[in-house]
């Protein structure tokens, strides 16, 4: 069945539903039984006759031998192991071909993570720390091994001994830019993943790159936008996202920085300002951990007796302001505050300056 939804599903017009039914009334495994009349038996508007069949399973053994070769599996969507995620999503891939831990995509702590493909040292310094921190609080960092902010963050996630997933705009056998060769078997050998919906014989397109973005916001719970400039294709990822109903998240910058014009634009329009990770982890409802300060579960030696106080009635109520803190202790607003921002910085709570939030994983 595999096989043969596999064959379908590189035909013009026809639709998934069709497909499925295809391939469930199919009664062989032998594709090369498959007849153009049986298929436009199933889906009036598949584009097919029976020259064209014979071409499309001639191509289709020619995929097989160079996948096999390469050692590309794939998954179609009727796959158990295709991500739930992305099979909800408008114009979901048919089939994604892949390399490495296809365990990844069905990762419930994915985060896309995108930008401008010539950042600036500031951005690909914040890419860095936050990724970091993402990869500290077992997050799995998906982006689209481009050059700048996309290879920053795969690298970065290696190099914090995270996993990371690669959405590739071209097939797996053509390594797009060239000089990522190395990150490309990084990748691999830390565990990793690379996909594509595009087998090895097709051509790469330009307009591939724009479609690959709804794959990596499909596959992410939210998306972290470091640098992008307002007419950056990175704001198409951003677009998929918000049509997706995700998170979106964008680090703030220099309002005289092109790079940042995009971002800071996002930020007004309502996306969550990042400056670090507690700010993602605070949207997720989890307790930080940081790459300086490990949040403690236990453990309150490094507190003083106020600070243990204060944290105690965080827990208690779960949220709360420094007012009702001084209403329930006998503690001066001031020293309340003090202690809040103290009590965030060490990974106990999450404070924003109003609310003080306690987290439990």
């Amino acid at each position: 069945m595999k096989e043969v939804v596999h064959l379908l599903s590189k035909i013009s017009g026809i639709k998934k539903a069709e497909i499925q039914e295809i391939a469930e009334n199919f009664n062989s495994d032998n594709i090369e039984e498959l007849t153009s009349s049986y298929i436009k038996a199933f889906s009036a508007n598949a584009k097919i006759d029976k020259g064209l069949l014979e071409k499309l399973i001639e191509r289709y053994k020619k995929i097989s031998d160079i996948h096999e070769q390469n050692s590309i599996g794939y998954v179609t969507f009727l796959d158990e192991e295709y991500p739930d995620v992305l099979r909800q999503i408008s114009s979901a891939p048919k089939v994604l071909y892949y390399k490495g831990d296809i365990k990844l995509l069905k990762n419930e702590k994915n985060i896309g993570v995108v930008g401008s493909r010539k950042p600036t040292d500031y951005g690909k310094w914040a890419t860095k720390a936050l990724v970091k921190d993402l990869v500290l609080n077992d997050f799995c960092i998906v982006s689209g091994f481009a050059g700048g902010i996309d290879s920053c963050s795969h690298k970065a996630a290696i190099e914090n001994n995270g996993k990371t997933i690669c959405v590739f705009g071209t097939p797996i056998t053509k390594i797009y830019p060239a000089n990522n060769r190395r990150l490309y078997d990084d990748v691999l050998f830390s565990g990793g993943l690379i996909i594509s919906e595009h087998d090895a014989t097709e051509q790469t397109h330009p307009a591939f790159f724009a479609l690959r973005n709804r794959i990596i916001s499909g596959l992410s719970s939210g998306l972290l936008i470091v640098e992008a400039g307002v007419k950056s294709g990175t704001l198409i990822t951003a677009r998929y996202a918000l049509d997706q109903g995700k998170y979106i998240f964008a680090v703030p910058g220099n309002i005289n920085s092109i790079n940042s014009q995009g971002t800071n634009m996002l930020i007004k329009d309502g996306a969550v300002m990042t400056t670090s990770v507690t700010d993602i982890l605070f949207e997720y409802g989890y307790r930080p951990e940081t790459a300086n300060v490990k949040a403690k579960e236990e453990s309150h030696e490094d507190l003083s007796i106020d600070e243990q106080k204060i944290y105690e009635l965080v827990r208690t109520y779960g949220q709360c302001t420094a007012e009702k803190i001084a209403i329930n202790s006998d503690l001066k607003i001031q020293d309340i505050l003090a202690i809040l921002n103290i009590l965030d910085i060490k990974g106990y709570i999450l404070y924003d300056g109003f609310m003080a939030t306690y987290f439990t994983r």
